[in-house]
């Protein structure tokens, strides 16, 4: 740590890194507002249009993020911490003070560490980042850099320290008070979500039905009350998260769901509505699970399961463990993955995942109540309980 013999304080002066602090605790405060308050929409909105500010594409999603168990501590939004970090940076910044400044170094140190650490799980286990929770590490980042430059590190004040964690557990108390509130207003919930349901156009079913079935209780797809068309990506963290929802809303709704696949990889080596290859081993997965017949279900489980190690070789030893390796490089299977990605684009399919439900379209993963509660209603309207 750089240690200032003059003990000069950071914020005495306007100078310039003065105004990265300040700057910084702003951008704290801002992009920590947004994602709380994502934290809410995304369990408790009801929102099926998609396409949200914080969902740019399959890796960079709040949402896998927000699914994630790290999200939140007992209920309440990690993103409570920085809002509460940036307003006492900002009002440090404002009224200096010694104490204060030595004790929001320590703070900015511990932010930093936690903020690596979520950035690589993010990356290395989710397989994807949140772009606001990005921005704040920057924020946070640049703020810790300015103190780092121009003050001094030393012992913190406990007093300070324990106030602090006192109004943090208040706030993150208060926090989890309203989540639990909202939580009991699912009777709510399913009127809001289900308008909006019934308010979306029903755009049928694809032309082509798929081969590959995820559940089926029905052997004409059309004939389930609940019939689900998944486009998706072995690559995209959103669509391992829905693949893992799949399996026990199949086992909830058994004898009522048909859910069928469609391979949409995002990379232009066999989808030709993709300009850049995003996930460069998608469609060598998609070649292997099409190529995998009845065991296309364990294989779309394995590859989600180990989505982290994707990569040549790995493609390259699953291929042989269920001896597929001359189904893969023919291009016949290359021809009829196509033709299932083709399927999506009377959809207009333009990210992963997206699902057709009993005809309605809807953009990305939603949480497991809200999917439950779509579907419910679907057994219900077609009268078979």
């Amino acid at each position: 740590m750089t240690v200032r013999q003059d003990d000069e304080l950071l914020t005495t002066k306007l100078d310039k890194w003065h105004v990265f602090v300040i700057s910084s605790a702003i951008g704290m405060i801002a992009t920590s507002t947004y994602l709380t308050n994502h934290y809410f929409d995304f369990y408790f909105s009801g929102n099926l249009g998609g396409g949200s500010l914080c969902d740019i594409n399959s890796f960079f999603s709040c949402d896998t993020s927000t699914s994630s168990p790290l999200s939140n501590i007992a209920g309440a939004p990690i993103s409570i911490v920085g809002i509460f970090l940036g307003i006492v940076l900002l009002i440090g910044s404002l009224f200096p003070n010694r104490e204060f400044e030595r004790s929001h170094y320590f703070i900015l140190l511990i932010n930093a560490l936690g903020c690596l650490f979520l950035f690589c799980y993010s990356l290395f286990i989710l397989g994807g980042l949140c772009p606001f929770c990005t921005i704040y590490y920057l924020f946070s980042g640049l703020a810790f850099y300015a103190f780092y430059k121009k003050s001094t590190f030393g012992k913190p004040n406990f007093i300070i320290l324990v106030v602090y964690a006192f109004i943090l557990l208040s706030a993150g108390g208060l926090a989890k008070y309203f989540f639990d509130k909202d939580a009991s207003k699912l009777d709510q919930l399913a009127s809001s979500l289900l308008e909006q349901y019934n308010k979306l156009p029903n755009l049928g079913l694809p032309e082509l039905e798929s081969p590959h079935r995820i559940a089926s209780s029905f052997q004409n797809f059309a004939d389930a009350p609940i019939q689900i068309s998944v486009f998706s990506d072995f690559q995209c963290p959103s669509c391992k998260m829905l693949s893992e929802m799949l399996h026990p809303l199949s086992r909830q709704f058994k004898d009522k769901i048909n859910i069928q696949y469609y391979f949409y990889p995002l990379d232009f080596n066999c989808n030709p509505e993709m300009k850049q290859q995003l996930h460069p081993y998608a469609c060598q997965a998609a070649y292997i699970a099409h190529c995998s017949g009845e065991k296309f279900s364990e294989v779309h489980d394995q590859i989600f399961s180990d989505q982290a190690q994707l990569s040549n070789d790995y493609l390259e030893d699953l291929s042989k463990k269920y001896n597929v390796e001359e189904c893969v490089k023919s291009p016949q299977t290359k021809e009829s993955v196509v033709k299932l990605i083709e399927q999506g684009r009377t959809f207009n399919v333009k990210s992963t995942p997206t699902m057709l439900v009993n005809g309605v379209k809807i953009e990305g993963a939603l949480p497991i109540n809200q999917f439950k509660i779509i579907l419910n209603y679907l057994v219900e309207k077609n009268g078979k309980k």
